[in-house]
């Protein structure tokens, strides 16, 4: 992806905005970024409200939850851990293909330290607050341009809906998947429809790729479609995150809840991109309150303290132990950047 360079026009002073043009500018900008962040403060208070009623009519209490905890047995909490574990190797996967796609030399290391630093706080903090801007911060101390970082979180983001298309699209042709009844009225059109229509679009993006093999502009930017090779690599790396993730969510479900006749694991899974889509969509935070309003929503009522109890323990262990390593990185990073000039002065 490369910019277009500026015209003589955009360079020349005198052709600049006055201070009376670009004030007002300024004004609207600022009263959309409030009424973004206000947008966003309301869903999630929704979100929360919604969370607390279904919890009330649920019986949900304290103790339960509390009693749910304790009666999980040990070796699920450690599949969980190792499930996070794998998960966060295969996430280096995404960077890996942006950096190959972008065609930049990079240590694995640090793009292992990237995909941690970056996903992690994305989880937690929202890919608006916290994912974009530390993986900003870190590509840009390692030689990575404005653009090629743009091109690079664009990347990314067709990758993620990749996987997740393609899950979906299985699980709702092939899979058996139990959904209540208001949850069905609510999708419009058949599980099938959505099912073949989540799979249409994916078989588009591989033709694509396999048929355009010019680079496309926008305006100012050309974007050059991945070879098949690397196409299919962003659907096993996107598919095998999602279903890890899945994976621990589900672990962390006490065995006499879980099974074909109670809740199944694909159910889990549409219940699980869903609250990633809606997460995504409304810029969420870590999508606080999403996760938990869809799954009580998606799931048997009569197993809500299991699935909250669930939710809870997903969080510590998906989200917050890989934030707080993602934190270490991050600062041992800055560190090292604050070094670079001692460093060069004594020829290192």
């Amino acid at each position: 992806m490369a910019g277009k360079p500026l015209s003589q026009s955009d360079s020349n002073p005198s052709s600049s905005s006055t201070p009376s043009q670009v004030q007002p500018s300024r004004v609207v900008s600022r009263l959309g970024e409030s009424a973004k962040v206000t947008a966003i403060l309301a869903i999630m208070v929704f979100a929360f409200w919604m969370v607390k009623k279904k919890l009330a009519t649920g019986g949900v209490t304290y103790e339960k939850v509390i009693e749910s905890i304790g009666s999980l047995p040990w070796y699920h909490f450690a599949i969980a851990l190792a499930l996070t574990v794998l998960n966060y190797v295969v996430l280096t996967g995404y960077d890996w293909i942006a950096v190959r796609h972008l065609r930049k030399k990079l240590a694995i290391t640090k793009i292992m330290a990237g995909a941690v630093v970056g996903y992690a706080c994305g989880n937690v903090l929202g890919w608006l607050l916290g994912g974009n801007a530390v993986r900003y911060r870190l590509y840009s101390t390692w030689g990575f341009s404005l653009l090629e970082i743009i091109a690079f979180v664009s990347i990314l983001s067709i990758t993620f809906w990749l996987g997740l298309f393609l899950l979906a699209g299985i699980a709702f042709v092939a899979l058996p998947i139990h959904l209540p009844e208001d949850i069905m009225e609510m999708l419009v059109l058949n599980p099938k429809a959505w099912g073949y229509i989540f799979l249409s679009c994916v078989t588009g993006y591989l033709l694509s790729c396999i048929l355009i093999r010019k680079p496309i502009r926008f305006r100012d930017f050309e974007v050059a479609l991945p070879p098949l090779k690397l196409s299919v690599m962003q659907l096993v790396v996107s598919a095998g995150d999602f279903l890890l993730a899945t994976t621990v969510l589900y672990s962390l479900m006490p065995p006499d809840v879980i099974g074909p006749d109670k809740i199944n694991f694909s159910t889990v899974l549409i219940a699980y991109l869903s609250a990633q889509i809606a997460a995504v969509v409304s810029h969420v935070p870590g999508g606080f309150g999403i996760l938990e309003s869809i799954l009580l929503s998606f799931l048997p009522s009569e197993a809500n303290t299991e699935v909250f109890t669930a939710v809870i323990l997903f969080r510590a262990i998906y989200y917050f132990l890989p934030f707080l390593v993602a934190g270490l990185i991050f600062l041992y990073n800055e560190f090292r950047v604050s070094k670079r000039p001692a460093e060069m002065l004594h020829g290192k």
